[in-house]
């Protein structure tokens, strides 16, 4: 492919975080595109589904357009699939377990766990 230096130039002094947001929108983009064909679905049966204009599809598909949460929660239903992932922290249980008692409000940590006169509680994680 033959390199345009004007063109090299131009994107030389394009913010990171807009460069961030064009690449953004094309991946979700060709995500939409993969799964329309997927489902041997037209844009305007997409478009005639979404409840919008052919050509505002269009515009989805060639990366230019910013998309809202509700609008991909919508295609996701639409398509019945989501349109991206957002990576969830696995959830985190926690077990408490009383050592030998409790710790009374009248009690002061004084750095000595080998007080026999002291009870602690322990804390497990469980995944």
């Amino acid at each position: 492919m033959k390199k345009n230096p004007l063109f090299d130039k131009c994107v030389a002094n394009v913010a990171p975080e807009v460069m961030e947001e064009v690449s953004l929108n094309v991946d979700i983009a060709n995500r939409i595109y993969d799964l329309l064909k997927k489902r041997k679905m037209t844009q305007r049966e997409f478009a005639t589904l979404m409840g919008k204009r052919e050509s505002e599809i269009s515009r989805w598909l060639t990366g230019s357009h910013g998309f809202t949460t509700t609008t991909l929660a919508k295609i996701a239903a639409v398509l019945g699939e989501p349109v991206i992932e957002v990576k969830k922290t696995p959830e985190v249980n926690y077990v408490f377990i009383p050592a030998r008692g409790f710790i009374t409000p009248s009690d002061s940590y004084d750095g000595n766990f080998n007080n026999q006169s002291r009870n602690y509680f322990s804390m497990t994680y469980i995944n």
